[in-house]
């Protein structure tokens, strides 16, 4: 059986003693793992066609239940996102993050679209690293079904506030500063609550509020048309990447990495 399809490579590993183990990130099939054989030889026809960032059409057949690519033709492998070690890092978090909140089989073409989207901003540099990562943060868990209540206090349901915000991380919600320290009574917030769920609380300013807000309410096409700089912006990226990861409840290494080499 042979068949084709446009994807994104989002995972390669070595396979055999010569072969690539492929999984690319397709907007019907949702993750397919296609085998490259081959594929580690410098003479390979494969070998293009077999790296991260690389999005294509990907021509396979299938025998003894996997499949194995055949051909296809590349027309986009983001190339210098390679040439730079925090756009790199970045962008491999962010297929982490998109392999993470996939399946195979479960069609995913917004999953797919917004990927692309994100690897287009980091390689052209539309805007700082810091408000990409944290714009896909906040998509991935849209499309995972857990994004936070960011609209209204969830104690007086006011919108605007004089005081400071606060990122409610396990409870999916926003605290203003008032109903914060009324509910604390002066007291310190205990590491877990009533119910044992580890209590998060970051804090969030106005501007950081603001960019949460929109990018959960913006189109894909305009999702990173914001500026944010200075203290907000290092309160926006903290509180999305806690916000994701915790909901994950797993750790990224390429994250690690790219703090790393930020600073």
């Amino acid at each position: 059986m042979k068949g084709t399809c446009d994807g994104l490579v989002i995972r390669v590993s070595d396979y055999g003693e010569n072969d690539k183990l492929l999984t690319i990130l397709t907007a019907d099939k949702g993750k397919m793992l296609v085998t490259a054989k081959g594929a580690r030889s410098v003479r390979s026809k494969m070998l293009s066609m077999s790296h991260l960032f690389v999005y294509a059409n990907f021509e396979y057949y299938e025998k003894n239940g996997r499949k194995w690519l055949s051909g296809g033709s590349v027309s986009d492998s983001f190339y210098r996102i390679n040439s730079d070690i925090v756009s790199f890092t970045l962008a491999s978090y962010i297929l982490q993050l998109a392999a993470e909140i996939t399946g195979e089989g479960v069609p995913c073409e917004d999953v797919l679209r917004m990927t692309l989207n994100t690897l287009y901003a980091i390689e052209h540099k539309l805007k700082p690293t810091d408000i990409i990562k944290s714009a896909y943060e906040i998509f991935a868990a849209e499309v995972s079904g857990f994004s936070p209540n960011v609209l209204t206090c969830d104690e007086c349901g006011c919108e605007e506030s004089t005081s400071d915000w606060w990122l409610d991380v396990m409870n999916g919600r926003i605290l203003c500063g008032a109903c914060l320290t009324e509910k604390s009574r002066g007291a310190q917030i205990q590491p877990t609550d009533e119910l044992m769920t580890r209590n998060i609380l970051l804090p969030l300013d106005a501007s950081a509020l603001a960019a949460w807000r929109y990018v959960m309410s913006a189109s894909p096409k305009r999702i990173f048309s914001f500026s944010l700089t200075g203290d907000s912006l290092d309160m926006f990226s903290r509180s999305t990447e806690e916000y994701i990861i915790n909901h994950l409840e797993r750790s990224f290494e390429a994250l690690e990495f790219y703090h790393a080499v930020k600073e």
